[in-house]
């Protein structure tokens, strides 16, 4: 065999080992207000849109999943239709089964669970179903420690749900998150995604908001909003929300849903979903989507 052979043999197998490794240090994440089971939602309704939900994480087969407003019923629909995956996180109310979940969802083939919990957004973060300052209805935050079968990285992973009317509430509850970010996860590997609530440049729930909230993550956990540091062009971005309304193209391009991810983390892509089957939306939330991969 000659020379030029053997190279050609070392250089395929040096690109497909490469090919594969970076492949298995890729993180498909998405973050998705699912819309809680509301039976007045018509056409939107539970019921119709399990179809399209269930279509849409089979063809995207996400690592990685935060969800919000998701009830005790909603959460056993997708124990069915996501078979490949376990869960972490309980209901707001009690910490048992009560009111929404913002479960973390997980591939078993790519991650084992190391530890997890969750804490309120409340003066007393460990209590269930406290709720504090201005806000209107108890929010939580779930959290996952993670091990990444194919590296052995272990990486920490924290969804939210801000609530919707408190200023103060949405302040308090970005300065609560990250701490106990801080506390939790220290420097290690870390992302946080959910549905904030905080829109950038928006009068009532604007920018000074919107800047606390990247300026703490970003200042006390070394996280980046993955829509303006994805390395790859953001070609489908703006607002997250449409509130199942039909002329959702023409709503203000503000995002409420967000993915971070720290220097831990080189973020590959960023967009967001906009998944419809005829005139039934996937849910009155579009599925945020970021790939991320592990920094060298």
């Amino acid at each position: 065999m000659n020379n030029r052979i053997i190279y050609s043999f070392l250089f395929f197998f040096i690109a497909v080992s490469f090919g594969c490794n970076s492949a298995k240090e890729e993180l498909h994440v998405v973050t998705f207000n699912i819309r809680y089971d509301n039976p007045r939602d018509g056409i939107n309704r539970w019921e119709a849109r399990i179809p399209i939900v269930e279509a849409y994480f089979t063809s995207e087969a996400p690592d990685i999943i935060g969800m919000q407003e998701v009830l005790h019923s909603q959460l056993l629909d997708f124990q069915e239709m996501l078979p490949g995956y376990s869960y972490v996180g309980t209901g707001r109310d009690d910490g048992k089964q009560g009111g929404e979940y913002s479960p973390i969802f997980f591939r078993n083939d790519v991650f084992n669970l190391v530890d997890h919990s969750q804490f309120w957004l409340s003066e007393t973060p460990d209590v269930p179903g406290s709720r504090s300052w201005d806000a209107a209805i108890t929010r939580i935050v779930s959290w996952a420690k993670l091990e990444h079968i194919a590296t052995g990285k272990v990486i920490y992973c924290f969804n939210t749900h801000f609530d919707h009317r408190g200023v103060l509430a949405r302040q308090m509850s970005t300065d609560l998150m990250s701490d106990k970010m801080a506390e939790i996860a220290g420097d290690a590997p870390l992302v946080a995604m959910g549905d904030f609530n905080i829109r950038r440049n928006h009068p009532t729930m604007g920018s000074a908001l919107y800047y606390n909230l990247i300026g703490r993550f970003r200042d006390n956990n070394s996280l980046h909003n993955a829509e303006y540091n994805s390395v790859a062009p953001v070609t489908s971005a703006g607002a997250t929300g449409n509130g199942f309304n039909p002329n959702w193209r023409e709503r203000p391009p503000h995002a409420i849903d967000y993915i971070f991810a720290n220097d831990h983390f080189r973020i590959e892509s960023y967009r967001v979903d906009h998944v419809m089957e005829g005139d039934v939306f996937i849910s009155d939330h579009w599925p945020v989507v970021s790939i991320l991969s592990f920094s060298r």
